[in-house]
């Protein structure tokens, strides 16, 4: 087992790195209008865009491919930067990192230092670090809430779906399914904030309906409530419940047609000839093995709902990485967030690392995929020799 595991995760790494390397090589060097051609585009015009000057000492355009992608992952010699004060003195301080093991010096910086730089359109001259930081918890949250309410409404309605094969109920959750499938993210969370927030919100004050909820069709915006647990997670409800009804329409059916597939096994039908409840049969002689399809279904959720959180956080005004994730791609409509200036919309950096991340999700949520199946089911060996 740990082989295995051991050779998947460099398995991983490798898939990482490749996919990093592709994305480095479009982004950055084929891009119109991207770094590259706006570097050299200054170069032969002596031009003053010093964003472009700072592209190239970024992305080590100055180095032949692939060594500038690698230097862009780990330059040990970029070990110091600039920075101007608040006097408008101009500071050398040490970036990267500088790590001391006995006469070994480990020093550098780079993607793989954590090192990621500065945004120059989102946030003039922010730290990528510094946005992702303040971030990456809501989106978490929203993620792991999502997740967690896919996995738990889509059981039932399978194994019923399983056990009343054909019937009324049965077409009906089919019906259901294949429509929360079908729509897309943006209608199906427009159509949630009027359904479950602007209708009840106008009968709750209208018709003076105390007696009736509603949630907030938005994230928060009294800033003093941001650090109220309940509050937070009150308007968390909406995005959560948009990226899991794709995934709860997903994963019941194969947890449908992985139930009636183990249902029809001997060991079932013996299960039920000794007359056992049918709780005790159902629960933990077929759902146990019904389970290992579907956390492969659940690895490929991930990055599902990951990439979902692009547009899930624009239409509830969520501020994650989803909404960040847009803004850095050029996106924006709403006047609190204006356009990036003409003509170079996309903010490189930031761009790149949430890409990279994306790329991470990826490839670890299969690697714990993996993990998942042997602690579902024991009896998988992944060292067996094959027969």
């Amino acid at each position: 087992m740990s082989t295995y595991m051991l050779r998947r995760f460099f398995q991983s790494i490798a898939f990482i790195l490749v996919a990093w390397l592709i994305v480095y090589t479009f982004l950055v060097l084929f891009m119109p209008g991207g770094p590259r051609q706006r570097y050299e585009n200054v170069q032969q015009n002596g031009g003053n865009d010093f964003s472009a000057y700072g592209y190239g000492q970024r992305y080590k355009l100055d180095k032949p491919w692939p060594l500038n992608f690698l230097l862009w992952l780990y330059d040990p010699s970029d070990t110091t930067q600039f920075v101007t004060d608040a006097q408008a003195q101009t500071l050398v301080i040490p970036k990267g990192i500088d790590i001391r093991l006995g006469e070994l010096r480990l020093q550098g910086s780079g993607i793989l230092t954590g090192d990621f730089g500065f945004t120059d359109s989102v946030g003039i001259d922010s730290s990528v670090n510094d946005m992702l930081r303040d971030r990456w918890g809501s989106s978490f949250a929203l993620m792991l809430g999502s997740i967690s309410i896919a996995l738990v409404v889509c059981l039932p309605i399978g194994i019923i779906g399983a056990l009343r094969q054909r019937s009324r109920l049965d077409h009906m959750l089919t019906f259901f399914s294949f429509a929360g499938f079908s729509l897309p993210p943006f209608m199906l969370g427009v159509f949630l904030v009027i359904f479950l927030a602007v209708f009840p919100y106008l009968w709750h004050n209208q018709f003076n309906w105390t007696w009736l909820p509603y949630l907030p069709p938005g994230y928060i915006v009294d800033l003093d409530q941001e650090n109220n647990a309940v509050n937070r997670l009150y308007h968390l409800v909406l995005p959560a419940m948009t990226l899991a009804i794709p995934q709860i329409a997903w994963l019941s059916r194969h947890v449908r047609s992985s139930m009636l597939e183990v249902l029809q096994q001997d060991y079932v039908r013996t299960a039920w000839a000794k007359g056992l409840s049918a709780r005790r049969v159902i629960l933990k002689h077929a759902l146990r093995n019904a389970l290992i399809p579907l956390i492969t279904m659940v690895g490929l959720a991930i990055p599902s709902v990951a990439t979902g959180l692009i547009i899930v956080e624009k239409v509830f005004s969520y501020q994650g990485l989803g909404d960040l994730y847009f803004r850095a791609l050029g996106g924006c409509i709403v006047e609190s967030q204006p356009c990036p200036p003409t003509g170079y919309p996309i903010d490189y950096p930031l761009t790149l690392t949430l890409t990279l991340i994306l790329v991470v999700v990826v490839a670890f949520s299969n690697l714990l995929a993996d993990i998942l199946y042997t602690i579902v089911d024991p009896r998988i060996n992944y060292n067996a020799a094959p027969q």
